[in-house]
């Protein structure tokens, strides 16, 4: 019976080494892989601020650009009223008689000359 209880202490030995060897190469594994994944996030992260980043300069160009074309409206309507503003009224045209009669005084004043 003691050579039974060896064996049966050697097999339950080798079984529980196997079991133990099998459960740190597995913790070894899920530790490489949880430090890969960290250093995706960490990556991803530091894209992530570079992106963020880029999105603010837009939205300041936005912003300018927005600005500048307020600015460029305000020009428009400006000149659209300093356009229909005419300071000196185009004289309205003569009647027949009228003509007539410059047409005389024009006549009469080169012949003067």
């Amino acid at each position: 019976m003691k050579t039974i209880k060896k064996y049966w202490k050697l097999i339950v030995g080798a079984i529980t080494g196997i079991f133990g060897l099998l459960f740190l190469i597995s913790k070894k594994n899920t530790n490489k892989k949880l430090d890969e994944s960290d250093k995706k996030i960490d990556s991803n992260n530091t894209e992530i601020n570079k992106l963020d980043g880029k999105i603010e300069y837009v939205k300041e160009e936005k912003d300018e650009v927005k600005k500048s074309i307020e600015k460029q409206k305000e020009k428009i309507k400006n000149i659209k009223k300093q356009k229909t503003f005419i300071p000196n009224p185009p004289k309205v045209a003569l009647t027949k008689e009228e003509a007539v009669k410059a047409a005389k005084e024009n006549i009469l004043r080169r012949t003067r000359k």
